[in-house]
C-alpha cells in the first residue's frame, strides 16, 4: 500500500509513470544530474528551481555554499513544506542520493501535482551550485 505524507513516496515500492521527456539524457551531467550553476541568491528570497505540471523530484543538491545563515522555503502544489533559516556547511543535501553519494535520504521521491518552487536566501553568496533530477510523470 502507498502512503503519501507530504508529497513524499517513501519504501512504498510505488512505480512512477514517467511522461516523454524527449531531452532528457542530453540535459544531464556525467553524474546523471541536471546543474543549475552560479545561482545568486543573496539578498531576498530568490527562485532555484521552478517546475510547473506533474514531477518525480528525487535529488535536489546545494553546494558552492558560504557558510553563513541562509533560508530554505519549499512550496509544493501551494503548500509550504520546508521554511526554515539556518547555517549549512557548504554542501546541503536536501534530498536524494547518486550512486556513489553516501548524503541525503536514498528512499525518498517528492511528487508534485501543478507546481514545486524552491527558494533560498542568503546574506551576500552570489555562486550557489545546485543539482537536481526532477522528470515528468502521468
Amino acid at each position: 500500500m502507498t502512503v503519501l505524507t507530504s508529497g513524499f513516496l517513501q519504501n512504498s515500492g510505488a512505480s512512477l509513470r514517467f511522461a516523454p521527456d524527449l531531452t532528457w539524457p542530453s540535459r544531464v551531467t556525467s553524474a546523471g544530474v541536471e546543474t543549475a550553476a552560479a545561482l545568486d541568491m543573496s539578498g531576498s528570497l530568490q527562485t532555484a528551481l521552478e517546475l510547473t505540471g506533474k514531477y518525480a523530484i528525487s535529488y535536489l543538491n546545494l553546494y558552492n555554499l558560504t557558510a553563513e545563515v541562509c533560508t530554505i522555503k519549499l512550496t509544493v502544489d501551494g503548500v509550504v513544506i520546508w521554511n526554515a533559516t539556518f547555517t549549512p556547511g557548504t554542501t546541503l543535501p536536501l534530498l536524494g542520493s547518486i550512486a556513489g553519494q553516501a548524503n541525503g535520504n536514498n528512499d525518498m521521491v517528492m511528487q508534485c501535482d501543478s507546481s514545486f518552487l524552491l527558494e533560498i536566501q542568503t546574506a551576500a553568496d552570489t555562486s550557489i551550485d545546485l543539482d537536481y533530477i526532477a522528470r515528468p510523470i502521468l
